[in-house]
C-alpha cells in the first residue's frame, strides 16, 4: 500500500466527513484510512462506522480515554501498513492531487518528509483566503536543512512556519530510527518530530505548490471561529520541547543549531507573553493584567510598547513630551 492517511479525531462529527471525503476523491486509489477516536463523546465513531461499511479502506481505532492528538496518531501509525503515512486534521482537507503528487515527488528525491504549502481557509465564510507560506514559489522544490527548518521556526516571525505542515513521512524511516510524536505535547507536536527526524539525518523535501486545506481557527475574512478547532495551547510544553532538542548528539556541540534552539524557545516565551496581554486586554481585566505583569516581566513590556506605539498614532504623540515618552519606553524596552 502507498499511503496510510491517519486522521486524529475528537468531537469532530460536524467536520469528518469533508476530510475523509477530500481523501476518497484523490486521484491514486492505494491509500488506507485510518480514523483515530480519542474518546470522543459525540458521534464521530458512529460517522467513523458507516463510512467504514461504505469503504473497506476506512478503519477505525478508539482510544479510551482522551489522550491528545499525538497519542491517536502514534497510534493510527503504529498501525499503518504503508510506505508513507500521511497526517490530516479533522478538520482539514486534501486537494484531489495531494497524495499522487507528494508521493512522486518523495520517491524522485528520496525524502524522509515531503511537505506542502498550505491554503489557508476560513470555513464560516467558506473561502480560501491565501496560502501560509507566501514567500513560497509554487514551482518549487526544495531540500530543507535542519539550520532552514530551526531558523523558519522562530515562533512570531511569520503566522506560518515548516513547523506546522502536514507532511508525508516514510514509514520506514520512523521505524527504523524509532521516531515518534511526543505523547505529552498536544501543541508545536509537527515541529517536535520533524525536527528530530532531520536530526536523524532524514531528508526533509518542500514543495511550493499548496495541495492542504488548513482551516484557520479564526477566518481572515468573516473573523469568526470555525468551531472546529480542538488545539489546547500550551506554550510552556512548546518550550520545554524545544529546550530538550539541545541534549540531541546531532545538536550538542553545533553552536548554530544551539543558537537557533535557544532562539526558538525565547521566541516562544514572548508571543505566550503576548497571547496572555491580548486576553487580558480583551476582557478589561485590570487586576489580572497588573498581576501578570508582576509575575512575567515580558506581559509588562509587551505593554509597554503597545502603549508607545499608541502614543505615536495619538494628538498628544505630536506634542514633544509625547514623543520623547514614546521614544524613552521603546530604548527601555530595546535595551532588555
Amino acid at each position: 500500500m502507498l499511503v496510510s492517511v491517519i486522521i486524529p479525531a475528537f468531537n469532530v462529527a460536524g467536520c469528518l466527513n469533508r476530510a475523509i471525503d477530500s481523501v476518497l476523491a484523490q486521484t491514486i486509489a492505494d491509500f488506507e484510512i485510518i480514523v483515530v477516536d480519542d474518546a470522543s463523546s459525540d458521534t464521530t465513531a458512529e460517522l467513523v462506522r458507516r463510512r467504514a461499511a461504505e469503504d473497506s479502506r476506512i478503519h477505525l481505532l478508539q482510544n479510551p480515554v482522551n489522550a491528545g492528538p499525538s497519542v491517536a496518531r502514534n497510534r493510527g501509525i503504529a498501525a499503518a501498513r504503508s510506505e508513507w503515512v500521511a497526517i490530516l486534521d479533522a478538520d482539514d482537507a486534501y486537494e484531489p492531487d495531494r497524495l499522487a503528487a507528494l508521493c512522486a515527488i518523495g520517491e524522485a528525491k528520496q525524502a524522509a518528509l515531503v511537505a506542502d504549502n498550505l491554503v489557508l481557509y476560513d470555513a464560516a465564510a467558506g473561502l480560501r483566503t491565501g496560502v501560509g507560506l507566501e514567500d513560497r514559489s509554487e514551482d518549487a522544490v526544495e531540500i530543507i536543512s535542519v539550520e532552514d527548518f530551526l531558523r523558519n521556526c522562530i515562533t512570531g516571525r511569520s503566522p506560518f512556519d515548516l513547523g506546522q505542515l502536514k507532511g508525508l513521512m516514510r514509514r520506514d524511516f520512523l521505524r527504523e530510527h524509532a521516531l515518534r510524536y511526543a505523547d505529552d505535547l498536544r501543541h508545536g507536536e509537527d515541529f517536535d518530530l520533524y525536527a528530530r527526524l532531520l536530526l536523524a539525518g532524514g531528508r526533509f523535501v518542500l514543495v511550493g505548490k499548496s495541495y492542504y486545506l488548513f482551516t484557520q481557527r479564526i477566518g481572515t475574512v468573516s473573523a469568526k471561529p470555525s468551531g472546529f478547532s480542538r488545539t489546547i495551547a500550551n506554550y510552556d510544553g512548546m518550550r520545554n520541547a524545544t529546550l530538550a532538542l539541545l541534549s540531541h548528539p546531532a545538536v550538542r556541540g553545533n553552536a548554530v543549531r544551539e543558537d537557533l534552539l535557544r532562539a526558538r524557545a525565547d521566541a516562544i516565551r514572548w508571543h505566550k507573553s503576548r497571547t496572555v496581554l491580548g486576553g487580558l486586554l480583551q476582557s478589561r481585566d485590570v487586576p489580572g493584567l497588573l498581576r501578570a505583569c508582576l509575575m512575567d516581566w515580558r506581559i509588562g513590556a509587551v505593554l509597554v510598547r503597545k502603549l508607545a506605539g499608541r502614543l505615536h498614532r495619538t494628538t498628544f504623540a505630536s506634542s514633544m513630551q509625547g514623543a520623547l515618552i514614546a521614544a524613552v519606553a521603546v530604548r527601555l524596552l530595546d535595551s532588555t
